[in-house]
């Protein structure tokens, strides 16, 4: 095969469509070595250099079109001089030529053999003969887009044309205007900026970015590619930034635009700053920080009226600080600016300046903890030398200092500059606060009538500044500790305090407190007792005091003599310390003190415990066995569960221990037959309803994790064939088993789940247990995080949701009332997906039930948050109801008597939530709304009254100017 003949070549050059597939086969020809691109540019030449505009630009799109199909690597160094001289000196030709020549461009430059020689007389004649805003709007994007390619991989050489490139880059992208093309520019141009020499074109390289800046955007909405101002915003801000030769223009364009009126123009200036700090060396912006100082302190001290704002500001201010900690000179120069204004706002609380000089203080202490810290702590320490000694009067002033001061202390700790700080100042001030801490041992002290807030504020500074607190200081602590905690009715929390104290002087923390503690335990009230374990457990992990710790609670666990509430505080804390440490400790613990073992003889024992403390011993068993490998949970299995009498309730909270959280893969088929005996036997004929719960969560975990095999299959039938026989004596204890039983085994997936399903979908029209059926299926749809149900068959949700709709169909389709509220506590649980996709169907049914105002209010509720989920989403089948969605909410914000408050509260969040649709849809209702909701603005709850003056302000505003279309 040889070139393409002129005659081909004029019939393809007739249409654009003709080009595109002319272009793409001769791109394969080349590239199978037909023939070559010279071959082919001398054929094309009739049309290349025709005098004919039309037909020049005919054939420079078919030979840019080619190039763009061919491979980058398919040209070699030869070809592609050659087709870069044609190019450059096409660019001298008409207009109508440029957008094939620039297709063209955008080709070569991406080719891999392209002489870097070529690359620079390309951009010399680009520069030379082109206006790049000159060009249409996708022109300029092949341009940028070749700009950045060429950047990124030609710096050599755009380097050695020195300002020619950089005043040609500068003069292509001035004036552009195109949210796509400046996304595009801002993207690339950051890192342009930082790796090419500016020379004397910094300024017009800044101004050139600063002109857009802030950005003033908005986003269309039929705009495909979806560029946010925020977007923009951010990149731009990166280009500001992207070196330090625009320090002084930065922050002479923040500073100007921090006075406008706009928020997001004070937003975007006071980022500008921020990126500024974390982009520049402080050197580059201190001769500058006075002027940002002033700025900023215009908008924290006393603040802008706009939260963002000051929390913006208070960030910028913190990370110019905190760069400056690099530079103890620029920054103590900071820090002296700074506080030199706010100190002085410090020492009274009732200032209007106090509360932002506060937060301004945090900052210089997060910046440069120990310089700051210093002045900020000698402050109050003086203010409180000259204050009114302390007193039993609620002292507000001491509370706020004390506040910041543990801040102080907290940051300090952070910054590892605790130490660093004057102990001339923080004595003294130490001193104080132990001393407000103290004020509990005067025997004028009177709980009832202190709110114990300054003893709070005190323990959060001590807690901070425990690792600088004098041995003598300490000493006086440790009394203070010990009052608290012997206090009969004080309880303050100090677990941090006791913590921090531990791991730094163990010895003095244990002979002065802990020892105290336990050397008077048994003589301590129930309440005292119960404060020494919420204390001591958190100390557990530091070695220590690990045995000390371990031997109280296990002797008050396991002491003959110990009463019942003692040895019930005792197994709580069991329990909480089993649920505070690791596996290994666990495990260890288990093994060294057979604690499993002896926690069933204590259930067991002769003299029975209250069910509380059988509880407590049912929840440590089970988070030892949850522990255990596998091989050991099922030898206890193995040996303690043959020897179970589960109709004793000592026995059941023992299996409720071993079996509740029992690891799926530990066979029990050797017992299955027993337990669903005595278990069912158990809730049939039991009154006791907690005990009757425990049976139901144990068949329910029982039965899903059971092997799938016929023979436990044919036990559950037999037990289910049981309690349908009750179920016809009418037994309400029979509907509940059922549904646990049929929870466990929908989840796992089992196929006689279905069956299950039927019978008490049948009970809906029993006489006397429709309503124990109806909530039976609460039962089955519900989350019980309790509960341990790890065999979990794939979209078991979906097959059930489905099983009911085909049992309950045709009675759902009459509106039965049992059936409704079955199928609605099911469809609390269905997930969103799967009601959409049946929402045609389901819809009539949500629609009735808002309707029925007799309906229970948590059938109501679940439906009303159904509904809102569509409508969160603007949902096209609920914009084309709402005619019958409206109506029914506005009756249920109504007072009834037959309604509670949150059935109110939801009927008038989904009134809200309606307003995101179109405002055309929204119009029609708009009066009768906003005459409807009026009653429900007195309604006597105010929680209920918030959320009507919400919606009812939202409706006013549908359709105003300046809102959404």
């Amino acid at each position: 095969m040889t070139t393409p003949t002129r005659a081909t070549l004029e019939k393809a050059l007739k249409s654009d469509a003709k080009v595109q597939a002319a272009a793409t086969q001769i791109a394969n020809e080349l590239n199978g070595g037909t023939y070559n691109i010279s071959d082919l540019a001398e054929q094309l030449g009739f049309a290349l250099t025709s005098s004919d505009t039309a037909e020049r630009v005919a054939g420079t799109n078919l030979l840019s079109a080619v190039l763009n199909a061919l491979p980058n690597d398919l040209l070699n160094a030869k070809q592609l001089e050659f087709l870069t001289t044609f190019y450059t000196d096409r660019l001298r030709d008409h207009h109508n030529v440029m957008p094939a020549i620039i297709d063209g461009l955008s080709a070569l430059v991406r080719m891999k053999e392209l002489p870097p020689a070529n690359v620079t007389q390309l951009l010399q004649a680009f520069f030379q003969y082109t206006t790049c805003q000159s060009q249409t709007r996708g022109d300029r994007t092949k341009i940028f887009n070749m700009l950045e390619y060429l950047t990124l991989h030609f710096q050599p050489e755009l380097v050695k044309m020195s300002g020619d490139f950089l005043y040609g880059l500068i003069n292509s992208i001035d004036g552009e205007r195109d949210p796509r093309n400046l996304d595009i520019i801002f993207g690339f141009m950051p890192e342009f900026i930082a790796r090419y020499p500016l020379l004397h074109l910094a300024e017009e390289m800044f101004e050139i970015f600063a002109c857009y800046f802030p950005i003033d955007f908005t986003r269309s909405k039929e705009d495909p590619e979806a560029i946010t101002r925020d977007a923009l915003a951010e990149k731009l801000t990166n280009c500001l930034v992207a070196s330090e030769q625009f320090a002084e223009w930065i922050v002479a364009l923040a500073v100007e635009k921090l006075d406008s009126e706009l928020l997001v123009a004070k937003l975007d200036s006071i980022e500008l700053l921020h990126q500024a700090a974390l982009q520049f060396s402080p050197a580059a912006l201190e001769p500058h920080f006075d002027q940002i100082w002033q700025a900023l302190k215009a908008e924290t001290f006393p603040g802008s009226e706009n939260d963002n704002v000051v929390r913006c500001a208070l960030k910028t201010l913190a990370e110019l600080l905190k760069s400056a900690a690099k530079e103890p000179r620029i920054s103590h120069n900071y820090q002296t600016i700074v506080l030199g204004v706010v100190l002085t706002h410090l020492t009274d609380i009732h200032q209007r300046l106090f509360h932002p000089a506060s937060a301004i203080a945090m900052m210089c202490v997060s910046g440069d903890a120990a310089f700051a810290g210093d002045k900020i702590l000698n402050t109050f320490q003086l203010k409180l030398q000259s204050s009114q000694p302390l007193s039993l009067e609620r002292d507000e002033q001491r509370i706020r200092f004390y506040h910041i001061i543990s801040q102080v202390y907290k940051l300090a700790g952070l910054r590892n500059v605790l130490q660093q700080l004057d102990t001339a100042i923080v004595l003294p001030l130490q001193d104080d606060v132990i001393a407000a801490l103290r004020l509990c041992e005067r025997d004028d002290f009177d709980e009832k009538q202190q709110d114990l807030e300054l003893q709070r504020a005190a323990l959060a500074v001590l807690c901070e500044c425990a690792p600088v607190l004098s041995e003598t200081q300490r000493a006086l602590v440790y009394k203070a500790l010990v009052q608290l905690i012997s206090h009969p009715t004080i309880d303050l929390n100090f677990k941090p305090l006791t913590v921090s104290l531990g791991a730094l002087q163990p010895v003095e923390l244990q002979s002065n407190f802990i020892d105290v503690c336990m050397r008077n335990f048994d003589i301590f009230a129930e309440f005292i007792k119960r404060k020494i374990y919420d204390n001591l457990l958190p100390l557990l992990p530091q070695v220590a005091f690990t045995q000390r710790i371990l031997e109280l609670v296990m002797k008050q666990v396991f002491s003959a003599t110990a009463a019942d509430p003692v040895r019930l505080l005792a197994l709580e804390a069991l329990n909480s310390l089993l649920k505070q440490e690791d596996q290994r400790f666990v495990v260890e613990l288990q093994q060294q003190s057979n604690l499993l073992h002896k926690l069933i003889e204590l259930a067991q024992q002769t003299t029975p415990l209250t069910e509380a403390s059988l509880e407590q011993i049912a929840g440590a068993l089970s988070l030892i066995m949850q522990q255990l490998p596998l091989s050991e949970q099922s030898a206890i299995v193995s040996e303690y569960l043959p020897g179970l009498q589960l109709q004793l309730e000592a026995h059941l909270f023992v299996a409720k221990g071993l079996l509740g959280y029992l690891h799926k893969d530990i066979a029990m088929d050797d017992h299955f037959e027993r337990l669903l005996n005595d278990l069912t036997q158990l809730s049939l004929s039991s009154d006791n309803e907690q005990l009757r719960e425990t049976a139901h969560h144990l068949l329910c975990s029982l039965v899903n994790k059971m092997d799938n095999t016929k023979a436990n299959r044919e036990q559950v039938k037999r037990i289910t064939d049981r309690l349908k026989k009750a179920l016809k004596e009418g037994d309400k204890r029979a509907v509940d088993l059922l549904a646990w039983i049929a929870k466990g085994l929908v989840v796992a997936g089992f196929e006689e789940a279905a069956d299950i399903v039927g019978d008490l979908s049948d009970l809906l029209e029993h006489p006397t247990l429709s309503s124990a059926a109806a909530l039976a299926f609460d039962v089955i749809a519900a989350e019980f995080p309790e509960l341990d149900l790890p065999v979990v068959k794939y979209l078991y949700k979906q097959k059930f949701f489905h099983t009911i709709m085909n049992k309950l169909g045709s009675k759902l389709g009459s509106y039965c009332e049992h059936h409704m509220k079955a199928f609605i506590y099911v469809l609390k649980e269905t997930p969103h997906s799967v009601i959409k996709l049946n929402i045609k169907q389901l819809g009539p049914l949500l629609f009735k039930t808002l309707d029925d105002a007799h309906k229970d209010s948590h059938s109501l509720c679940t439906v009303l948050q159904i509904c809102e989920s569509f409508v969160q989403q603007k949902d096209a089948y609920f914009q084309a109801h709402l005619g019958h969605l409206i109506p029914s909410c506005l009756k249920l914000t109504k007072l009834n008597k037959d309604l509670n408050m949150q059935v109110r509260i939801a009927a008038l969040q989904l009134v809200l939530d309606i307003t995101t649709y179109p405002t055309y849809v929204l119009l029609p209702h708009k009066q009768d709304v906003t005459l409807a909701l009026a009653p429900a603005l007195d309604d006597p709850k105010r929680l209920v009254r918030n959320v009507a003056v919400t919606a009812r302000n939202a409706w006013y505003l549908v359709g105003a100017p300046g809102g959404e279309d």
